[in-house]
C-alpha cells in the first residue's frame, strides 16, 4: 500500500471517531477526500488543489484536533509527492 493509500484510510478513521468536528468541517474533509479518490481512479476533479484546502483545514482544526490536524498535513505531503 503507498503512503498515500495508508494516510487516506487514516484520515477516514480519525474522520469516523472525531464526534465533535463542526459539521462543515466534516462536509468540506469528505468532499476533498472523495476528489482525491476520484483524482486516484483517473477522474478529473474541477477543483482547488485538495492539497490548498486541506492545509487550510489542518490550520482551522489544529487546537481542537491536533491528532486530525497532523494527519490531513501528512495527507498534504503524501499528495505533493504524489505530483497531486
Amino acid at each position: 500500500m503507498s503512503e498515500l493509500q495508508q494516510t487516506l484510510r487514516e484520515l477516514h478513521r480519525e474522520l469516523g471517531e472525531a464526534r465533535s468536528l463542526a459539521p462543515d468541517d466534516r462536509a468540506m474533509l469528505e468532499t476533498v477526500l472523495a476528489d482525491i479518490q476520484r483524482t486516484l481512479g483517473g477522474e478529473p476533479v474541477a477543483a482547488q488543489p485538495p492539497g490548498d484546502a486541506l492545509e487550510g483545514a489542518a490550520v482551522r482544526l489544529e487546537a481542537g484536533h491536533p491528532g486530525l490536524a497532523a494527519t490531513l498535513r501528512s495527507l498534504v505531503d503524501a499528495l505533493a509527492k504524489a505530483g497531486i
